[in-house]
């Protein structure tokens, strides 16, 4: 799970959203045109944004494009009409802009965005992906609910918190907003169980090993496509590289390594206090002799 997160956050996605896109393309609908007819209208267009219309024109969100889309075909049944809206809306799902979680109004969004960038330095183009999701996003957001749903009373503290941090890298790399409201569930619950059992080292390692692991991975995957690679093979080298992070980090508990280095440091500040006070002590009496 773990590695096939890091897998659709990374550049992957892209080529995930041109399979979807291949599988429904097509002229546009009467129900794409319903979904654009605020953009399409000429009294209209210039204040929507422009390539960010959909989230600002109101007929893309699932609420929105359902308003939209309903009668625009007297020949279509309920059900002929229901499939025409899904389809156009992962049409639109498949392009880069994707789709709206909710629509907002184009002022409103550009004061907040501006507040982020002046005052916490997050950009704009962030904060739109924030707002919006894809294909990808819709696949990433699916396996992280199952996966959460899957481990949610078998898993152990530590598993459990790896797993939730694994979905947060995951949702913070792809700006993923679906997988972050998942990563909020999932590290809640990685909470509870450790304060019901008093697990909070286990809480710690296992978010240090999610993180680590999925970081590993996409770092790999950024490697490797750089490098002009195959999607086949970015893909071979991104689960690879998953796997062996997985397993590698868990022989490291990084709870204990910072118990080590305490004891050291605690050892060491004692023994250089001992050595002062003998050695001071003895050049104090030599020299009063």
């Amino acid at each position: 799970m773990s590695a096939a997160q890091a897998l659709v956050a990374s550049d992957l996605s892209g080529s995930l959203n041109r399979l979807v896109a291949a599988a429904v393309k097509g002229v546009p609908t009467v129900y794409d045109k319903a979904m654009d007819a605020n953009y399409l209208d000429p009294a209209l267009r210039s204040g929507l944004g422009g390539s960010y219309h959909r989230l600002f024109d109101g007929g893309h969100s699932i609420a929105g494009a359902a308003r939209a889309a309903r009668g625009v075909s007297a020949d279509d049944t309920v059900v002929q009409e229901a499939l025409g809206t899904v389809k156009a809306l992962l049409r639109d799902a498949s392009t880069p802009r994707g789709l709206p979680l909710a629509t907002w109004d184009k002022s409103m969004f550009d004061s907040v965005a501006a507040a982020l960038e002046s005052k916490f330095r997050i950009p704009k183009a962030w904060f739109y992906e924030l707002n919006t999701y894809d294909a990808a996003d819709l696949l990433g957001g699916a396996i992280g609910v199952v996966s959460v749903i899957y481990r949610w009373n078998r898993a152990e503290t530590e598993e459990f918190s790896r797993l939730a941090a694994s979905i947060g890298t995951s949702a913070a790399a792809s700006g993923n907003p679906l997988l972050l409201v998942v990563t909020v569930v999932a590290m809640a619950r990685a909470f509870q169980k450790a304060n019901s059992s008093e697990e909070y080292a286990e809480l710690i390692d296992g978010s240090f090993k999610g993180a680590a692991s999925t970081g590993a991975s996409l770092a790999a995957i950024a490697v490797a496509g750089s490098t002009g690679a195959s999607a086949g093979l970015v893909l071979l080298v991104g689960v690879t590289v998953g796997i062996l992070a997985y397993k590698v980090s868990d022989e490291v508990s990084l709870v204990a390594v910072a118990r080590f280095a305490k004891d050291q440091a605690t050892v060491i500040f004692a023994n250089a206090k001992e050595a002062v006070r003998r050695y001071g002590g003895s050049d104090s009496v030599g020299w009063a002799g």
